[in-house]
């Protein structure tokens, strides 16, 4: 009897990763394709769709190849993808436009005060949160409308891939209700379009794409795109989710009060619930929507780009260790935790601010990076020290947030998720930081198996992906919250929530200086 198989395909902002999976949930191979970033100037990002589409199919075929299954035994293949941007297509599902990420391209924002001022509350009211494709779309309307007349659907990445190995009329453009709370017009509680907020804000709803569910099957494998990646025609494709979600259920968020922290390029921390609210006190958490049903949401605030800043770190003031760690053939980050490591809890006054491209939980995209407190006797590990301690502030205010609206709830750990899931001492700050545990899981990055498991649901291998999801959901290790750190920690906590009030006014009188060019 042959082998069943399904297929997870994870579309990012830095790589693509595609991963082949048994329907018993254990990963048989595992295929990786960086992918490019344009970022000419601060506020401004770009990828193609024709790179992602290219680097699904090449993954596509290595993971088939590495696990030497038969091309005929994999029985469904699902997608998630980066959750907040827009690529606009012709009729023909030619891309018109480049993929904008999210916040990283930021020629939306001032668009965002259009759609308040005619909307006002009603916006995140009914949307969940302030949102990134409708202000996107206007800009469009405003700065290119012989191109957005060419526009006939706008979509999300993952979408835009799937479609095309699907070779789908644009006619049948989908999303799934995940992403809803990123549109802008959308009634999110009800997982549905809003007349009201696309009349109110001038978006033509013919322009967006029909809402299925994560396990619709919405195509089947083409012929062309069967070729090219080894594969045979005609293979389910199942519509998947926002790589947020995916990743959620794949951690085994099936019930209320669970939280998981993604630490990756975008670090989030969400928690499950079984009931819909929209954050209109601060504006810091977003209402997803949940794969498992009409009451299955993950509320979730996250840090724009906040694992980037690693990087970014590692590569501008760390080139020793990163010299070191290629001579002995490990991570620099591993030799960057383990100086920071000796540096006592709170970096000895020094706080960072991890937005460097904006704050957008709550949305305050003047925020910029900044090191506060430094004096003549911090070296830098208590500068790297700074930014893992950063994250976990901004963590600890988000479940402030959480036990505000469900001041019931219970939180017994987190499960961490993401590359940062690696790192043993990020583990114990954001422990410290929370005063909650921190479990890693056996796979680091499981977006993938999330999608696996609703492409399985599609297709009739897991009734129930409840409990699906928590068997796979295996864990491996637990990191126990030090009560003395969580007690030292509280004051950081609240004086860097303070921070943000106290530079505000800079901040919004520094970001144009920072756009304007010099001219001798």
């Amino acid at each position: 009897m042959s082998q069943t198989c399904l297929i997870g395909v994870d579309l990012g902002t830095s790589v693509v990763k595609t991963s082949l999976f048994d329907s018993e949930g254990h990963v048989l191979a595992d295929a990786t394709r960086a992918t490019r970033l344009s970022q000419p100037m601060p506020g401004r990002a770009e990828q193609q769709g024709d790179d992602f589409y290219a680097a699904a199919l090449a993954t596509l075929q290595e993971v088939v190849e590495k696990a030497a299954v038969t091309p005929a035994s994999v029985a469904a293949i699902t997608f998630d993808g980066q959750m907040a941007g827009a690529i606009g297509i012709d009729r023909d599902w030619n891309a018109l436009t480049p993929w904008y990420p999210s916040a990283l391209d930021n020629r939306y924002v001032p668009y965002i005060a259009d759609m308040e001022a005619r909307a006002g509350d009603r916006l995140v009211a009914l949307n969940g949160s302030l949102p990134f494709m409708a202000p996107r779309m206007l800009w469009w309307q405003d700065q290119y409308p012989d191109l957005y007349r060419q526009i006939h659907k706008v979509l999300m990445l993952a979408n835009y891939v799937a479609g095309r190995l699907a070779d789908l009329p644009a006619d049948d453009a989908f999303i799934d209700p995940s992403y809803l709370t990123w549109i802008g017009v959308s009634d999110t509680a009800r997982r549905s379009w809003s007349e009201e907020l696309a009349d109110v804000c001038g978006i033509p709803l013919a322009k967006l794409p029909r809402i299925v569910p994560s396990t619709t099957v919405i195509g089947y494998l083409s012929a062309e795109a069967a070729a090219a990646c080894g594969l045979v025609q005609g293979i389910p494709l199942v519509a998947g989710a926002g790589d947020q979600v995916a990743g959620c259920l794949g951690a085994g968020l099936v019930r209320a009060g669970q939280l998981v922290d993604v630490a990756g390029t975008f670090p989030v921390l969400a928690t499950c619930l079984d009931a819909y609210f929209s954050d209109t006190r601060h504006a810091m958490l977003q209402p997803l929507a949940g794969p498992l049903g009409e009451d299955h949401w993950y509320p979730m605030m996250y840090i724009s780009g906040g694992g980037l800043t690693h990087r970014w770190y590692r590569d501008q003031f760390a080139v020793d260790e990163l010299r070191q760690a290629e001579a002995a053939g490990v991570s620099a980050y591993q030799l960057l935790d383990a100086q920071a490591a000796k540096v006592p809890p709170g970096a000895e006054g020094l706080l960072f601010i991890p937005h460097l491209v904006g704050r957008t939980c709550p949305n305050d995209p003047d925020v910029r990076g900044a090191w506060i407190g430094f004096t003549w006797t911090h070296q830098r590990p208590h500068f790297y020290r700074a930014i893992l301690e950063s994250i976990a502030y901004d963590y600890a205010q988000a479940l402030d947030v959480v036990r505000e609206y469900i001041p019931d709830a219970q939180f017994n750990e987190v499960r961490v998720i993401g590359g940062g899931a690696s790192s043993d001492l990020w583990n114990q700050i954001k422990a410290d930081v929370m005063g909650v545990p921190y479990v890693r899981l056996q796979r680091e990055d499981i977006a993938a198996l999330g999608c696996a498991i609703m492409g399985g649901h599609a297709v009739g291998i897991y009734p129930d992906m409840a409990a699906t999801a928590s068997q796979f959901a295996r864990t491996t290790s637990r990191t126990e919250p030090r009560p003395a750190y969580h007690r030292h920690y509280q004051d950081y906590v609240a004086v860097y929530r303070q921070a943000f009030d106290q530079l505000g006014g800079l901040y919004k009188n520094l970001t144009p200086l920072s756009e304007k060019p010099f001219a001798d």
